[in-house]
């Protein structure tokens, strides 16, 4: 057992471990997006802030994506997954959307 042990961990996957000073940087600009999104949240923009909304926590997830996830690193397969995942979601907001626009609601 302790032959398999070490061959599974003595295995080198390539990925060189960032410090975590390079996290700072990335940690601020999430905590820069919080603090706009919660500016966005208590400001009377109509029906912008959610468009303002959206855009920023789009930009959130393309941030972690990119820096937590690795993606920086990643291959063209990961990549094609990920957009994959993208076409996907925008799929389903879009006919979700579609659905809710097309519908005739009763007036009560």
């Amino acid at each position: 057992m302790s032959a398999v042990r070490e061959t599974v961990f003595r295995e080198e996957h390539g990925h060189a471990v960032p410090p975590a000073a390079s996290h700072l940087p990335t940690f601020a600009v999430l905590a820069v997006l919080a603090a706009v999104q919660l500016g966005v949240g208590f400001s009377d923009l109509g029906s912008g802030k959610l468009v303002v909304s959206l855009a920023i926590a789009a930009v959130q997830t393309a941030v972690l994506g990119y820096f937590f996830m690795d993606l920086k690193q990643a291959d063209k397969l990961t990549w094609l997954c990920v957009g994959a995942a993208g076409f996907w979601l925008l799929l389903l907001f879009v006919f979700t959307l579609t659905d809710y626009v097309t519908r005739r609601f009763a007036v009560i």
